[in-house]
């Protein structure tokens, strides 16, 4: 039975990590980077504080309440960083200690920023949007940078009504083509496959709430991932690729918003929400090493503060994949861990 040993490295939000083992992670909008597992860390760039969230620099409540964070970031081989909190999309060439607004073609529509940002084959940046607010009818679009995170233009639109918002964009390598994983209520959510040039776009599956999803493992011709839903229990799954058939593997006890491959360790972890059908009210980080046996290696309680308004109870995973077997996860709204960064190792 795996069991995890865990090492406090501070404050922070892991972000991302990198084949390599290198992490980032941010405190506030400042994002910092360490190559030896935590031990140390540079500043790397910080992303501007405007008004309205400027009690978040001072108090972790604040911070929470506000949403004061950096919510996705994806770092190029050249070591520029592509950035996005709750009102834009930054990028920061390596060396700039401030980021600069990308340039988004918004076509008349505000920009609802991302959820997760992808870098995929000749360093082109993607994202779709996240817009949170349930049945506003909108179009969502998928955004595409051709010159390193600097400029974005519209790659595909989902008209409005078609789907809720995007929750990941991931390059299937084998396949040559991208997964787009869409949310959140009735026909919404899905597993998309879209072209390498962005010019064709079919589901695989969709309009059930066991393709509601954020983040999935490949293992060749299926995928296995850990639902995402507040309206039925949770579960990791498994879907083949060319025919769409589901396997139910193990129940989770809770939504899954955040996964990462450590290496040979594939990790996610469950989260707790304001409504859940879920019976384990716990956050838990589950590992596995061949997708289809997991075991949950922590256990920790949300704490007291309104999941709404402070935030669910969430262990953050990066976006990865490394090839250290280092795991990396923060806190948000977790007894004991919140607001802090931990590294793990598995025995």
């Amino acid at each position: 039975m795996e069991r995890l040993k865990i090492q406090d490295l501070g404050p922070g939000r892991a972000l991302s990590v990198r084949l390599d083992g290198r992490l980032y992670a941010s405190r506030g909008y400042a994002v910092y980077e360490s190559e030896d597992d935590g031990a140390t860390w540079s500043h790397r760039t910080s992303l501007p504080v405007g008004w309205k969230r400027q009690p978040g620099r001072f108090v972790r409540l604040a911070a929470r309440l506000l949403r004061f964070e950096v919510r996705a970031l994806a770092a190029l081989a050249d070591g520029s960083l592509v950035a996005a909190n709750r009102d834009w999309v930054f990028h920061a060439k390596p060396g700039e200690r401030r980021v600069q607004a990308c340039n988004v073609d918004e076509a008349g529509q505000a920009l609802m920023p991302p959820f997760s940002i992808t870098v995929g084959p000749d360093e082109r940046v993607l994202f779709g949007e996240y817009n949170p607010k349930t049945g506003h009818g909108t179009a969502v679009r998928l955004y595409v940078s051709e010159d390193g995170g600097r400029s974005f233009e519209i790659g595909r639109v989902f008209e409005g009504g078609s789907i809720m918002h995007v929750h990941n964009v991931t390059w299937d390598a084998a396949g040559e083509h991208y997964w787009v994983f869409t949310g959140d209520y009735d026909d919404e959510p899905g597993i998309g496959i879209l072209s390498a040039d962005l010019a064709h776009f079919d589901w695989l599956v969709r309009g059930d709430q066991q393709y509601r999803l954020c983040e999935a493992f490949d293992f060749g011709d299926r995928l296995i991932y850990a639902t995402d839903t507040p309206l039925e229990p949770n579960a990791v799954m498994s879907i083949d690729k060319a025919s769409g058939r589901t396997e139910r593997l193990i129940e989770t006890g809770g939504s899954c918003l955040y996964a990462c491959r450590f290496g040979g360790v594939y990790a996610f972890s469950t989260t707790v929400e304001s409504v859940s059908p879920d019976a384990d009210q716990s956050i838990g980080l589950w590992v596995s090493r061949d997708g289809d046996h997991w075991t949950s290696v922590l256990d920790a309680e949300k704490d007291r503060w309104h999941p709404n308004l402070f935030q669910f109870g969430s262990l953050i995973l990066p976006r990865g994949p490394s090839e250290k077997e280092t795991l990396f996860f923060s806190g948000q709204a977790v007894k004991r861990f919140d607001g802090r960064t931990f590294a793990g190792t598995l025995a």
